[in-house]
């Protein structure tokens, strides 16, 4: 398979797609520990909790094939999740050390979703999808390059 985009936009929404794959990733590991460490005490919370990151996992999953595949409305959730991160950063900010796993967890997060939007809202890209917009458009009404 081809890919659709022009060079330059494929190579930013490339870093992008396999930042969002690291991210998730680790969200759906995250997941796996939440189901590892049930109790009884706490079981609905686990259970959905784990659901919930699973799912947001495969969203951004998902999203990233999609873009990578020509999909320019993939964008829109990828975007919408990395505005997640930085919140999700955000609160990590002030974190104690000895209960976070990976250390400075929030500014990986934070410096990830930052690398992801600054692709995915990258000129070149900004203007590969204009352009494939506008040719669908053309399309879908009727009209064709060769149409005189």
């Amino acid at each position: 398979m081809s890919n659709p985009w022009p060079p330059t936009a494929r190579r930013f929404l490339t870093v992008a797609a396999l930042v969002v794959a690291l991210e998730a990733f680790a969200v759906i590991a995250f997941a796996v520990v939440e189901l590892s460490s049930l109790d009884s005490g706490r079981l609905g919370v686990g259970v959905s909790s784990a659901v919930f990151f699973v799912a947001y996992g495969a969203l951004q999953l998902t999203a990233g094939v999609l873009l990578l595949r020509g999909r320019t409305g993939a964008r829109g959730p990828i975007v919408a999740t990395q505005l997640l991160q930085l919140g999700i950063a955000w609160n990590l900010r002030g974190a104690d050390p000895d209960t976070v796993v990976v250390p400075n967890l929030a500014l990986l997060v934070a410096l990830a979703a930052g690398v992801v939007l600054v692709c995915v809202l990258a000129p070149p890209v900004n203007r590969s999808i204009m352009e494939r917009e506008a040719a669908e458009a053309a399309e879908a009404s009727g009209e064709t390059s060769g149409d005189a």
